[in-house]
């Protein structure tokens, strides 16, 4: 077997700090563009699933509108059969839904009397007194 010559090996310097500088500026864009593509496909899978979730709502909404309005009729058509008019039936059953809309209404507008958002907003009052010395 004949002997081949190996090139003498060239001794390793250790690169500058310029380029380790460069180097790790790179692995950190290298990073935040990874980080910020995982944010972009989740955010664009839960605007799917959003979607989705209130295309349901939609259709579900509608489905039991569509059962109340049969129930009501029902309810029309039987106090009509049992010898009530027609004009006293659907008033009553108008009568019926607005008293249930007021109530809807009334609790509806009990929801937003607590300030939204209240602990964050102390939170924040808090820091700007810590930061600035002066209180509201």
């Amino acid at each position: 077997m004949p002997l081949t010559l190996v090139p003498p090996l060239k001794p390793r310097t250790a690169p500058s700090l310029a380029a380790r500088a460069a180097a790790i500026a790179s692995e950190l864009r290298n990073v935040a563009s990874d980080h910020i593509e995982l944010v972009v496909l989740e955010a664009h899978q839960a605007g799917v699933r959003l979607a989705k979730l209130l295309g349901g709502a939609v259709v579900a909404a509608i489905l039991a509108v569509t059962a109340w309005l049969t129930i009501v009729a029902s309810g029309i058509v039987f106090a009509a059969g049992q010898g009530m008019s027609w004009v006293t039936a659907l008033l009553i059953a108008a009568g019926v839904n607005i008293v249930l809309a007021a109530g809807l209404a009334y609790w509806i507008r009990t929801l937003t009397t607590d300030q939204l958002f209240a602990a964050t907003l102390r939170q924040l009052r808090r820091d700007r007194e810590d930061i600035s010395g002066i209180a509201p």
